[in-house]
């Protein structure tokens, strides 16, 4: 006798902050996907703008929405916390407030499941009207699919909003550093445990305008003295030697990182990246010899 397959539930959850423009087509989205989700999760960080009524008025006509809102503003990693613990069911989705998600991108991305703790996937970037730019992320980022969590440790190539993940892997890495940001955070966890697979197929309509919470056009990193950004920076390869993972090398790798993190010049350090020129630097999307370039840079300081 065949056995049915057993049904894998999905949840979706959302941070949203002052996008009361966009936010309804970004809903209705989510709610005609072709596979069935479970839950849709919301928490909005305390909007000013007419957000947080716009969605109230779309959970009305939606049962298996859950919508929150922050009494304070928390920021987008502290948000998008709160809404994954919230979560019951097997894999969990994170969506921003403004893009549009293909009808397929679910089912595309749990059937292509397997043995990884989360798969990404492509995205296009259009304008504030939803039309193509002509420019997928790909051609941005290297990406691939992920077995060592050392390219994390100087870039991230996976955006969060492209992420479908289990669960079980998100509660042990729980709670996301502040000083990290999320999706760069479950990225390295993933990729230095189980793995993280990448789909390479454009299930995402990234959506780019003047008031991105993060964006391609737009640095993500305020501008803050050297000596501010030194220290910074330090404390965000100290706070991933804290992060579950379960690979060695990846550990080992980045002791020795933060070994190396010094103002001193250090023929060490850039012997260092050179010999980790294929993993730690495989993200940036850059020619050989600028690679080449930026190890021989990392004799007179430290710049990851």
């Amino acid at each position: 006798m065949l056995t049915q397959p057993t049904h894998k539930t999905i949840a979706i959850v959302m941070a949203t902050y002052n996008g009361e423009f966009y936010i309804a087509e970004q809903v209705h989205s989510l709610l005609q996907q072709t596979y069935p989700i479970s839950e849709i999760i919301i928490v909005d960080d305390a909007s000013t703008d007419n957000t947080f009524t716009k969605l109230q008025l779309l959970q009305a006509n939606s049962s298996h929405v859950t919508l929150l809102q922050n009494p304070t503003n928390l920021g987008i990693t502290k948000t998008f916390e709160k809404a994954i613990s919230l979560c019951k069911s097997d894999y969990i989705a994170i969506c921003d407030q403004d893009d549009v998600w293909e009808h397929h991108k679910i089912a595309t991305l749990i059937n292509a499941f397997g043995s990884e703790d989360a798969i990404y996937s492509n995205s296009l970037l259009v304008n504030n009207k939803n039309e193509s730019l002509g420019i997928k992320f790909d051609s941005l980022l290297n990406m691939q699919s992920y077995y060592t969590g050392l390219p994390f440790l100087v870039n991230n190539c996976v955006p969060g909003h492209t992420i479908l993940m289990k669960t079980a892997f998100i509660q042990k890495i729980l709670p996301i550093p502040s000083n990290i940001m999320y999706d760069r955070w479950i990225g390295y966890c993933a990729a230095a445990s189980n793995g993280l697979a990448y789909i390479n197929q454009t299930l995402v309509r990234y959506r780019q305008h003047a008031n991105n919470a993060i964006g391609t056009h737009k640095s993500t990193k305020a501008k803050v003295a050297k000596q501010d950004l030194y220290t910074l920076k330090k404390a965000e390869l100290e706070t991933m030697a804290t992060a579950p993972i379960t690979s060695v090398v990846t550990q080992n790798a980045l002791q020795e990182m933060i070994t190396l993190f010094h103002k001193k010049w250090s023929l060490q350090r850039s012997f260092f990246f050179f010999k980790h020129i294929n993993t730690i630097l495989v993200i940036k999307k850059k020619p050989m010899y600028r690679k080449y370039l930026y190890c021989i840079k990392m004799f007179f300081k430290p710049n990851y």
